[in-house]
């Protein structure tokens, strides 16, 4: 009776070293040690918070995003304004500062950080793009939630 070799052993035997060897390799890549990302924390990191569409904006400057909600683990948010590099912004709000709702300050370039204040509840922002010889140029609001 002849018998078929594989690298020297029996054809079955071989062949179930083959399968042997590619289900621990496939194991082996599997166990990276990292954590799954959820489907959510996957769209989270690809696609950037995109505005509300319900944003208001007259003239030559937007905010971005149009409203924030502050909490116990999220006590400050970013926001960005746009407008023509010429104009300066100014912002004028009724959140009452750090005894208030909540503070909103210049942060680096159009960045402007928003912090909660010591009390609950909601307020506006209103950020102002004015020219070189004081000219409105456009207005944008920033809706302000503190839940802290």
């Amino acid at each position: 009776m002849s018998t078929l070799t594989f690298l020297g052993r029996p054809l079955l035997a071989g062949i179930a070293l083959l399968s042997v060897t590619a289900m621990l390799g496939g194991c082996a890549g599997s166990q990276s040690g990292a954590t799954p990302q959820t489907s959510t924390q996957i769209s989270q990191a690809r696609f950037p918070i995109m505005p509300d569409k319900n944003c208001t904006s007259q003239g030559h400057i937007k905010v971005k995003p149009c409203s924030v909600t502050l909490s116990v683990s999220a006590p400050t948010a970013t926001v960005a304004i746009e407008t023509n590099k010429h104009n300066t912004v100014t912002e004028a709000d009724n959140c009452g500062g750090a005894s208030g709702i909540a503070t909103v300050t210049q942060s680096t370039g159009e960045n402007w950080i928003v912090a909660a204040g010591a009390m609950t509840g909601s307020c506006t922002a209103t950020f102002t793009a004015t020219d070189k010889h004081g000219k409105t140029k456009g207005t944008a609001s920033l809706s302000i939630t503190n839940n802290v």
